[in-house]
Parts: C-alpha cells; structure tokens; sequence
C-alpha cells in the first residue's frame, strides 16, 4: 500500500492506538467502542455491556 491509514490519522493530530498483531483489543472513548480486528468480539462486547450497564 502506498500509505497506512495510522500515519494519516496521526498527521491529523488523531491518538492512534493499536494492541498488537493478532491480540484482542478494545477501546471505548464516550460513546464510541471499536475493536481491533476479529479477535477482539469479546473485548467489544464486554465494553459494550459496562457501557450499558447491563448487570453481569
């Protein structure tokens, strides 16, 4: 690929973070939950029921 997506968003001032290749990983910032690729379902739902307050 001529460009990574990470170095645009750094160059727009973004706080791009990233866990690692192959590891699950999560972030919640407000509102908005996103995972890093399809190991991270479970992450994303665990945020997503905490955010919710759905009781465990």
């Amino acid at each position: 690929m001529p460009w990574h997506i990470e170095d645009a968003l750094r160059e727009r001032g973004a706080n791009y973070i990233e866990g690692g290749l192959w590891r699950p990983f999560a972030v919640r910032d407000g509102n908005l939950i996103t995972g890093q690729q399809q190991h991270s379902g479970r992450k994303v739902a665990e945020l997503v029921i905490e955010t919710v307050g759905v009781a465990q």
